[in-house]
């Protein structure tokens, strides 16, 4: 089964990634890396939201896609808690969904779901 990359011509938007490094500054702050321009991407602004019987939870303002293919350049690996700009607004990664090819272990695209 051949599964195509994300059309290109719906990968419309151009965001900044900070990559958490997982350690903080000397007054508690997280430390992110340099920042990384990739192309290519999608930014969707839909609310992902989480109900049980007692209340409903806002877990993701935005979902960005981001194709192993044409989205360039690509960082060494998503990391949560990570630093997306996107026209002038910063928001933080708080889910990766690596989405592999149905019948190989290869990374398709990735899901960011970002608040």
């Amino acid at each position: 089964m051949r599964v195509p990359p994300l059309p290109k011509k719906w990968l419309i938007h151009t965001i900044i990634y900070r990559g958490y490094t997982g350690q903080n500054d000397g007054w508690g702050n997280p430390v992110y890396e340099d920042p990384i321009t990739i192309g290519n991407v999608r930014v969707d602004h839909q609310t992902v939201f989480s109900r049980d019987s007692s209340q409903t939870k806002i877990l993701a303002d935005a979902v960005i896609f981001v194709d192993a293919v044409h989205s360039k350049p690509l960082p060494a690996e998503f990391k949560e808690q990570s630093v997306i700009e996107f026209n002038g607004k910063e928001f933080i990664l708080q889910k990766v969904v690596t989405c592999y090819f149905p019948d190989r272990n290869e990374i398709h695209h990735w899901e960011l779901e970002v608040i």
